[in-house]
């Protein structure tokens, strides 16, 4: 059924995959190859990958559906109450939707100063992002819009990101091991030129590294049956879906077309997040079908030829085995 992720490293896609998927009840699974196209090391179904940008889904998002579930937040609070070099209005709401009109991506490691503490580089960050800031509302998605609600959960708690999300799992009954803190060896990601090393048990992020490789929009890693099963858990909750729906599940992707990362036939119902690394998960909240697809396809550099295509297609062949309706083609 997944003979393809065999080619995938065979073609050098990737050197290690991994995936999971929850349907009709049942936790099913696969991985295959080695922690780096060096290594003879075969990873296994408890090997943690670099999720990437689904730390923005897995994280951020739900802790802020939340908070809006139990009005201690609105959608529609300014984000000047958090940050006083914020000009224009910013709601929560454009954080989280990508409406903020907030640039995609700024290198802070090469605009901030290293020898400055961690607390520094933030207020730093902080402050060039508001630089930064546009005077319209145009959709762009952008890490930068994580960064900020990343920092704006850590002074609503007065504890560190990681801790936040520890404590919620723990509050509602997740039982989740996915980390900011990997133990165990991780599939190598994309040569890192500011550690001159290849990340292993760090983020391959470089702005996630530079302030501590624990942020709102990357730093997490996981299996792909952890996080299958964190969906599973949180779906499950009385709080989630509501939110969720009220929201139009904002900070999740949607898919589009027949021709998007989610296959030829996902339902536009459905929500999922892709991840740089060549991470995926996608959810059908009306069928409670879970599934998640990881990949260390950046090493060991995200330059090779076609990898944009390559992992979209591998993409495209997982989730159509699991979502597409062959009574519709």
């Amino acid at each position: 059924m997944f003979d393809f992720l065999e080619e995938n490293i065979a073609s050098g896609l990737c050197s290690a995959y991994q995936y999971a998927f929850l349907k009709e009840g049942r936790l099913s699974g696969g991985y295959g190859g080695t922690f780096d196209f060096d290594s003879s090391e075969k990873i296994n179904d408890l090997t943690q990958f670099d999720l990437a940008s689904l730390t923005k889904a897995i994280v951020t998002v739900p802790i802020f559906y939340t908070l809006f579930a139990s009005e201690e937040l609105s959608p529609d609070e300014k984000i000047f109450r958090f940050f006083s070099g914020a000009g224009r209005e910013i709601t929560l709401y454009e954080l989280l939707s990508h409406t903020s009109g907030l640039p995609a991506w700024l290198p802070f490691y090469e605009l901030v100063p290293a020898e400055k503490s961690a607390e520094e580089r933030k207020k730093e960050v902080e402050r060039i992002i508001f630089e930064h800031q546009s005077a319209g509302r145009t959709k762009c998605y952008s890490d930068l819009n994580y960064l900020l609600l990343g920092f704006i959960l850590e002074r609503i708690f007065s504890q560190p990101l990681d801790v936040i999300f520890e404590d919620f799992c723990s509050s509602n009954d997740l039982h989740s091991k996915l980390t900011y803190h990997p133990t165990e060896r991780t599939p190598k990601t994309a040569f890192s030129k500011l550690r001159n090393d290849f990340p292993e048990k760090t983020v391959e992020d470089e702005n996630c590294w530079f302030l501590g490789g624990i942020t709102g929009h990357a730093g997490l890693f996981g299996s792909a049956a952890e996080v299958v099963g964190y969906f599973d858990g949180l779906i499950k909750t009385d709080w989630f879906l509501p939110a969720a729906q009220k929201l139009d599940f904002a900070g999740f992707d949607r898919p589009e077309g027949n021709d998007s990362n989610y296959g030829r036939s996902a339902k536009s119902s459905c929500s999922g997040h892709l991840g740089f690394t060549g991470t995926a998960f996608l959810i059908d909240p009306e069928t409670k079908t879970i599934a998640a697809l990881l990949t260390n396809s950046t090493h060991p550099s995200p330059d090779k030829p076609e990898r944009k295509e390559r992992i979209k297609k591998a993409r495209q062949q997982f989730f159509d085995a699991l979502f597409f309706d062959r009574s519709h083609a």
